[in-house]
């Protein structure tokens, strides 16, 4: 359930076995003598699905008691720093891929290889799940669950548009005239007059519905904009892995992408920057028929599974016209141990407990929007979402052949600040190509910086 790029949650949800003030990370004792372990995350799926662990832990390890917090974004971060200074934060924690990097630089997450090893560590995870590992080689966390994009589109609007199901999951497409895919964008978008995007008419100032979302993007990867496209192209994020050094914006296949879905906007084919302002989500905008179809979380499951509103649809991420590759970019919630914690045994105990056969079951249970590394796991949450109304054999399929892994980027904070301005300069046309150049000699920098 963890995005790549981290959105602002709503306000403070405390929850756990035990009472939660928020106010300290202290591990200490209960009044009955159980170690308390201290947890913290941001995500309200992860609170749901955790929680649901806590009782099994405990009676499998009667000595602990496991409090969970969640607190918002960025406000998380804050925090977290803070604590780590202050010599207070939590055992457990759940960190990104922009930040957690940093920490292991700063030695505040605990190296658990040793602890893996000695204790015969083993998990079921399907391939590409895997645990965190450092620069150096080094173990340093575990990935709980698992997460990825798909196209999620509105069944109505494909119907009257003529589009079949099929169709929209085997979706092919190239920078040069979008491919499959392209020709499902213009039949999809419906002008005021009722035009549709591939007749004769078509007026692309004044469109009711979008066939495709706003593709401007908002991490430096493009997770849920360009990955995908230029991926399918053979691009990847970064110089080398799991660690770049810098991320080739100026390789062609990269500009090429790029042009090509700034051209949506331009063409009346997805909106424009700005144009829903802040108050439409993007799940509202698919709900509500303003646009078509988009490429959204495996993590939104749970909310269109459950939408009386419309009929929603979830089709594979885009393939290559020429080659049918498809670029299947995994991900997951990350935790780790925090190197000055007093109950670091304990807390090895939790974390391992989370990716454990037991947990994984009552996460997924409680939870449809967890996703779990165990594929017989996530066969019961397949068919559990299928149960409302919603097929995610399309996610099926991702599990099977095993996801791509993502790239870490040191600094990863800073390059969001760096690039994504420049992006959305680059889609109201107040710069040109040149700029991919400059993009990643600005990668380069901002990932090189102490």
């Amino acid at each position: 359930m963890q995005r790549t790029s981290l959105t602002v949650l709503a306000a403070v949800v405390l929850v756990g076995a035990t009472a939660i003030t928020g106010c300290s990370s202290d591990s200490g004792e209960t009044a009955n003598g159980k170690t308390v372990i201290n947890y913290w995350n941001w995500d309200p799926n992860m609170v749901t699905a955790m929680g649901a662990c806590v009782s099994g832990f405990e009676k499998a390890n009667p000595g602990y008691t496991v409090k969970i917090s969640r607190y918002n974004v960025p406000d998380y971060f804050t925090k977290l720093t803070a604590d780590f200074t202050a010599g207070n934060a939590p055992d457990v924690f759940q960190a990104s891929g922009q930040y957690y990097p940093t920490y292991i630089a700063q030695h505040q997450i605990a190296e658990i290889g040793p602890l893996l090893k000695k204790s015969g560590y083993t998990n079921d995870f399907a391939k590409g799940i895997d645990p965190v590992t450092g620069a150096d080689g080094k173990t340093y966390g575990l990935t709980v669950d698992w997460n990825a994009t798909g196209i999620y589109y509105n069944k109505d609007l494909l119907a009257k548009a003529g589009v079949t199901d099929a169709q929209i999951q085997d979706l092919s497409w190239n920078p040069t005239d979008g491919g499959t895919f392209g020709k499902v964008v213009k039949a999809l978008t419906i002008d005021e007059n009722g035009k549709h995007g591939n007749q004769p008419g078509f007026d692309r100032k004044h469109v009711k519905t979008y066939g495709f979302q706003l593709m401007a993007p908002q991490d430096p990867n493009g997770s849920q904009t360009f990955s995908s496209f230029a991926g399918a192209l053979g691009w990847k994020a970064g110089d080398t892995f799991p660690y770049p050094t810098e991320i080739p914006y100026s390789d062609p296949r990269f500009s090429q992408t790029m042009k090509y879905l700034r051209s949506l906007s331009d063409d009346g084919y997805a909106p424009k920057i700005g144009e829903f302002g802040t108050n439409t989500s993007v799940e509202d905008q698919l709900t509500s028929g303003k646009i078509a179809m988009m490429i959204q979380g495996s993590w939104d499951v749970a909310t269109f599974s459950g939408n009386s509103k419309v009929n929603v649809g979830v089709a594979p991420l885009v393939k290559d016209s020429q080659t049918g590759n498809r670029l299947i970019q995994g991900g997951g919630d990350l935790e780790f141990v925090w190197q000055g914690s007093k109950h670091q045994d304990a807390a090895y105990k939790w974390l391992t407990y989370m990716t454990s056969g037991p947990c994984q079951q009552a996460a997924a249970k409680a939870n449809p929007a967890f996703f779990s590394g165990i594929p017989s796991v996530f066969d019961s949450t397949a068919k559990q979402v299928a149960a409302k109304g919603m097929d995610i054999s399309a996610f099926s399929s991702y599990l099977q052949h095993g996801l791509a892994p993502g790239a870490n980027y040191s600094n990863g904070a800073g390059l969001q600040t760096a690039v994504v301005p420049v992006f959305q300069q680059y889609w109201e046309h107040q710069i040109g190509d040149s700029v991919f150049k400059q993009l990643q000699e600005k990668s380069k920098q901002t990932i090189g910086q102490k």
